[in-house]
């Protein structure tokens, strides 16, 4: 929408809008009826569908899709010419410019976000750990999750709405982060009477279980989401809650042992008041 009054000016930028190659059609009142008819020689009801009390609307069809790099770029030529002759007066609506400015936006949130998501399950963690190790460890797991969950579309080629990004980072962190959370328990439970491989193993028999129950729900709750639901957003969510849970139980079944097993030592170091048995002088200390 731009001011209204000026149709030269309307005209002209009518013109150069529609010499973009993906602007297909455009509606207006200087494409419609013409510059050189005078808006009283219409009817109200007419009149009312293409200009305003203040401003006169132009419709554009365009042949790209609603976002993506090449619909991005049309929104900033198109607010390139609209500022040409208007300065920062009009208006630009629509799904690309509204997915364009949801991405503008955030961008620089997400970070923060993220931040404060991972900070907060971080200090939750350290809290209730009393490890400065252990919740690095349970959150670094969770997060390769994601990052692996995210990058597949990139991979196979497959576009991405921007919101499911923000939407999978915090559930999938959430929902899975709990699996990490019950087999360190178990383990440090474990850890006081047997050695570390013992206490993996037995951390492994006792927790797969649950961990998979819980994993198999969520993971068909996405999957179902993601095949009956018609909807573009809601069924890559779906899509992505499944895959993700996925990727976030084979990470605590496969590598968190792993990692725990490794850093046995660091964790004897790092976690206050730990009551773990030293299998080399066949008694239980405190770390």
């Amino acid at each position: 929408m731009v001011p209204r009054g000026d149709l030269g000016k309307e005209a002209a930028l009518s013109q150069e809008l529609g010499q973009l190659p993906e602007v297909t059609s455009i509606i207006s009142y200087v494409d419609s009826v013409g510059a050189e008819v005078p808006m009283e020689f219409l009817d109200e009801g007419t009149l009312s569908q293409l200009v305003s009390g203040n401003y006169s609307r132009l419709v554009l069809t365009v042949s790209t899709d609603s976002e993506g790099d090449e619909a991005f770029d049309l929104v900033q030529r198109i607010r390139g010419l609209a500022q040409k002759y208007y300065g920062d007066d009009y208006h630009l609506a629509g799904n690309s410019v509204s997915t364009y400015d949801l991405k503008d936006v955030i961008t620089a949130d997400s970070m923060r976000v993220d931040a404060v998501a991972i900070g907060s399950i971080f200090l939750t963690l350290l809290i209730s750990l009393r490890s400065s190790l252990l919740p690095v460890v349970l959150v670094l797991s969770i997060e390769t999750a994601i990052w692996l969950n995210l990058s597949v579309p990139y991979l196979v080629g497959s576009p991405m709405f921007y919101i499911s990004y923000i939407i999978i980072s915090s559930i999938q962190l959430g929902a899975t982060v709990d699996y990490a959370i019950l087999q360190t328990d178990r383990y440090l439970e474990e850890r006081k009477t047997l050695d570390r491989r013992e206490a993996v193993l037995k951390a492994v028999q006792t927790t797969t279980l649950p961990i998979l129950t819980s994993a198999a729900i969520l993971t068909l709750g996405g999957a179902v989401l993601g095949v009956l639901s018609s909807h573009g957003v809601i069924s890559e969510l779906g899509h992505l809650v499944a895959r993700g849970t996925i990727l976030s139980t084979l990470m605590v079944l496969f590598v968190l042992p792993a990692l725990l097993y490794v850093l046995d030592p660091v964790i004897r170091r790092t976690t206050r008041g730990l009551y773990l048995a030293n299998s080399r002088k066949g008694r239980s200390q405190y770390a």
